[in-house]
């Protein structure tokens, strides 16, 4: 597995309220003109190099939806530079 399936992705986006998951974020997932900045982000990496990686952690687990969030680009950028 190398992605989210859809009806994760779909759940995903459904509790989101449209808002970015960070603290106090109020941009937008999904823009009113239907573009889409929002980006599926894992809480554990999916890479080995990544951050916060599990090397236990289950494959599907790794796609699944307690380990995904909706980030907009910005916090996601600082949530894997600055948080380890």
């Amino acid at each position: 597995m190398t992605s989210p399936k859809l009806p994760v992705i779909k759940r995903l986006f459904a509790v989101s309220g449209n808002r970015c998951a960070y603290p106090d974020c109020c941009l937008p997932l999904v823009e009113l003109s239907g573009t889409v900045t929002g980006e599926i982000v894992h809480i554990k990496a999916a890479e080995k190099n990544g951050p916060r990686y599990d090397i236990n952690q289950a494959e599907e687990e790794r796609y699944g939806f307690n380990n995904l969030l909706l980030l907009c680009r910005r916090h996601h950028k600082i949530i894997d530079s600055e948080i380890k």
